[in-house]
């Protein structure tokens, strides 16, 4: 049986490419593809599936990781779980924060001397709507959205400028984030789409964790809005806000 997943990159441990491009790769998160990073290490070898994907201009993206459940800490077993978020682009250095029981933050981004990178990208992913922030068209089909809610197609949301979002800040370098979806719904006219836990960081490219992080429960709208709780791992409760974006909405076309 063939394999929906294509290495579109491979990094050696010096970051040389031994196969790919990144341009390639970058363009294939552009069109909203599933992104999964291979890493050799020593001692283990793992396969990061990310929630969240960002793009900008260029070759810049990045696979976001938004609740990791994490089982030891620095090599030690713990006694209470806790939830990582990452960050993983191609120049061999991370962002991490461990977010653990009363709201306690650790920064742990480094560069670490991984054997392997191999990307994989699943490029299932055809637009059917796209908005301004305002809710006007821009291109395809609320209607053929809507009949795709009512197939139980699996849907996931561009949101354009989603980093800056705390502030509500969006003169920050030109990106898209794609986050996933597990419960849209058709109300009021309108689809929503109840997210995932999303990652947001400071509008600025490259990304790094220690500045500016947030996590959302969102739910965006093709009215436009975003209606979402925010915190600051670290620096709890969570902020009730509405914020407005442009957005492009996709259908998977495989499973």
């Amino acid at each position: 049986m063939g394999s929906d997943w294509q290495l579109k990159l491979e990094q050696h441990q010096d970051l040389s490419i031994s196969q790919g491009d990144p341009s390639g790769l970058a363009a294939a998160v552009r069109r909203g593809a599933d992104l999964r990073l291979y890493l050799t290490t020593p001692t283990y070898e793992e396969t990061l599936y990310f929630q969240q994907t960002y793009t900008g201009d260029g070759d810049a993206f990045a696979g976001l990781m938004s609740h990791h459940h994490s089982y030891v800490h620095r090599g030690e077993e713990i006694e209470q779980p806790y939830i990582s978020i990452f960050r993983y682009d191609t120049s061999g250095r991370f962002s991490h924060v461990k977010w653990r029981l009363n709201d306690v933050r650790i920064n742990e981004g480094q560069a670490y001397p991984y054997g392997i990178h191999r990307w994989f990208v699943c490029d299932r992913w055809r637009p059917v709507y796209e908005h301004d922030e305002e809710g006007n068209a821009v291109a395809g089909d609320l209607g053929k959205l809507k009949e795709a809610v009512r197939q139980g197609r699996t849907i996931q949301v561009g949101i354009r400028q989603l980093f800056g979002l705390a502030e509500d800040v969006a003169a920050g370098p030109p990106h898209t984030s794609f986050v996933s979806s597990m419960q849209p719904v058709i109300s009021d006219g309108q689809v929503q789409s109840n997210c995932d836990f999303v990652a947001v960081g400071a509008p600025h490219w490259p990304i790094n964790w220690e500045d500016g992080l947030h996590i959302a429960m969102m739910k965006p709208s093709t009215s436009g809005e975003i209606l979402c709780f925010l915190a600051e791992p670290g620096n709890m409760p969570f902020k009730r806000m509405i914020r407005r974006r442009a957005m492009t909405w996709m259908v998977a076309e495989k499973v």
